[in-house]
Protein backbone atom coordinates (compact mmCIF):
# COMPACT_ATOMS: atom_id res chain seq x y z
CA UNK A 1 0.00 0.00 0.00
CA UNK A 2 1.32 3.47 -1.02
CA UNK A 3 2.20 6.20 1.86
CA UNK A 4 1.83 9.31 0.97
CA UNK A 5 1.17 13.09 2.57
CA UNK A 6 -1.38 14.84 1.30
CA UNK A 7 -0.31 18.73 1.20
CA UNK A 8 -3.12 21.23 3.09
CA UNK A 9 -4.01 22.87 -0.28
CA UNK A 10 -5.11 19.42 -1.50
CA UNK A 11 -7.14 18.21 2.04
CA UNK A 12 -8.52 21.37 2.54
CA UNK A 13 -9.88 21.80 -1.31
CA UNK A 14 -11.36 18.14 -0.95
CA UNK A 15 -13.12 19.03 1.82
CA UNK A 16 -14.26 22.75 0.82
CA UNK A 17 -14.32 22.50 -3.18
CA UNK A 18 -14.46 18.77 -4.09
CA UNK A 19 -12.85 17.36 -7.38
CA UNK A 20 -9.88 15.75 -7.76
CA UNK A 21 -9.04 16.54 -4.31
CA UNK A 22 -11.98 15.35 -2.70
CA UNK A 23 -11.47 11.72 -4.55
CA UNK A 24 -8.06 11.65 -2.73
CA UNK A 25 -9.70 12.37 0.47
CA UNK A 26 -12.11 9.45 -0.30
CA UNK A 27 -9.91 6.97 -1.46
CA UNK A 28 -8.02 7.92 1.95
CA UNK A 29 -11.49 7.54 3.80
CA UNK A 30 -11.42 3.72 2.22
CA UNK A 31 -8.53 3.09 3.15
CA UNK A 32 -6.62 2.58 -0.31
CA UNK A 33 -3.83 4.40 0.58
CA UNK A 34 -1.60 5.08 4.20
CA UNK A 35 -1.87 9.18 4.45
CA UNK A 36 1.28 10.35 6.94
CA UNK A 37 0.70 12.71 9.14
CA UNK A 38 2.53 15.09 11.73
CA UNK A 39 1.63 17.11 14.22
CA UNK A 40 2.61 19.92 12.28
CA UNK A 41 0.47 19.31 8.95
CA UNK A 42 -2.49 18.40 11.45
CA UNK A 43 -2.30 21.48 12.52
CA UNK A 44 -2.25 23.40 9.64
CA UNK A 45 -5.22 21.63 8.30
CA UNK A 46 -7.48 22.10 11.20
CA UNK A 47 -6.25 25.77 12.08
CA UNK A 48 -6.83 26.45 8.30
CA UNK A 49 -10.13 24.78 8.47
CA UNK A 50 -11.23 26.59 11.63
CA UNK A 51 -9.74 30.10 10.82
CA UNK A 52 -10.37 30.31 7.06
CA UNK A 53 -13.12 28.19 6.37
CA UNK A 54 -15.03 29.09 10.14
CA UNK A 55 -16.14 24.86 9.93
CA UNK A 56 -17.89 24.33 13.12
CA UNK A 57 -16.71 22.63 16.19
CA UNK A 58 -18.57 19.26 15.25
CA UNK A 59 -16.99 19.52 11.65
CA UNK A 60 -13.74 19.62 12.41
CA UNK A 61 -14.04 17.06 16.07
CA UNK A 62 -15.21 14.91 12.80
CA UNK A 63 -12.29 15.36 10.51
CA UNK A 64 -9.73 15.32 13.75
CA UNK A 65 -11.02 12.09 14.52
CA UNK A 66 -10.33 10.98 11.43
CA UNK A 67 -7.02 12.35 10.84
CA UNK A 68 -6.03 10.55 14.29
CA UNK A 69 -8.02 7.23 13.61
CA UNK A 70 -6.97 6.69 9.89
CA UNK A 71 -3.57 8.21 9.75
CA UNK A 72 0.15 6.82 9.97
CA UNK A 73 1.59 9.60 12.26
CA UNK A 74 4.77 10.45 12.16
CA UNK A 75 7.76 13.22 14.20
CA UNK A 76 10.19 14.22 11.68
CA UNK A 77 13.60 14.46 13.66
CA UNK A 78 15.18 16.62 10.90
CA UNK A 79 15.11 19.89 9.75
CA UNK A 80 15.64 20.89 5.90
CA UNK A 81 15.88 23.82 4.21
CA UNK A 82 14.81 23.20 0.35
CA UNK A 83 11.35 24.73 -0.97
CA UNK A 84 11.48 27.87 -2.13
CA UNK A 85 8.81 28.91 0.20
CA UNK A 86 10.16 27.74 3.91
CA UNK A 87 6.84 26.82 5.53
CA UNK A 88 6.32 24.03 2.81
CA UNK A 89 9.90 22.37 4.37
CA UNK A 90 7.88 20.38 6.82
CA UNK A 91 6.16 18.49 4.09
CA UNK A 92 9.64 17.19 2.78
CA UNK A 93 10.73 16.80 6.40
CA UNK A 94 7.32 14.55 6.89
CA UNK A 95 8.08 12.44 3.40
CA UNK A 96 11.41 11.74 4.12
CA UNK A 97 10.77 10.73 7.93
CA UNK A 98 7.95 8.47 6.70
CA UNK A 99 9.72 7.17 4.10
CA UNK A 100 6.32 8.37 1.76
CA UNK A 101 5.31 7.24 -1.67
CA UNK A 102 4.30 10.42 -2.92
CA UNK A 103 3.96 13.85 -1.93
CA UNK A 104 0.48 15.14 -3.43
CA UNK A 105 0.40 19.00 -3.47
CA UNK A 106 -1.28 21.90 -5.85
CA UNK A 107 1.77 23.95 -4.82
CA UNK A 108 3.41 24.57 -7.93
CA UNK A 109 7.20 25.81 -5.97
CA UNK A 110 6.32 21.87 -4.49
CA UNK A 111 5.46 20.74 -7.50
CA UNK A 112 8.44 22.35 -9.04
CA UNK A 113 11.02 19.88 -7.18
CA UNK A 114 9.45 16.62 -8.57
CA UNK A 115 10.88 14.42 -5.92
CA UNK A 116 12.73 14.20 -2.51
CA UNK A 117 15.17 11.21 -2.12
CA UNK A 118 12.00 8.76 -2.51
CA UNK A 119 9.10 10.23 -2.75
CA UNK A 120 7.65 11.28 -5.98
CA UNK A 121 5.72 14.79 -5.38
CA UNK A 122 2.68 15.25 -8.12
CA UNK A 123 -0.46 16.94 -9.03
CA UNK A 124 -4.17 15.31 -7.31
CA UNK A 125 -4.77 14.60 -10.99
CA UNK A 126 -1.70 12.52 -11.42
CA UNK A 127 -2.00 10.64 -8.48
CA UNK A 128 -5.31 9.97 -9.38
CA UNK A 129 -4.02 8.83 -12.62
CA UNK A 130 -1.75 5.93 -10.85
CA UNK A 131 -4.99 4.42 -9.40
CA UNK A 132 -6.62 3.85 -12.78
Amino acid sequence: MHKVVVDTNVFISGIVFGGNPRKIILLWLTKKYQCCISPELKAEILGKLKNKFLLSKENLQEIEEALDALSVKFVPKIKLEICQDPTDNFLLELSEESNADFLISDDKKVLDLKRHKSTKIISPKEFLDTFE
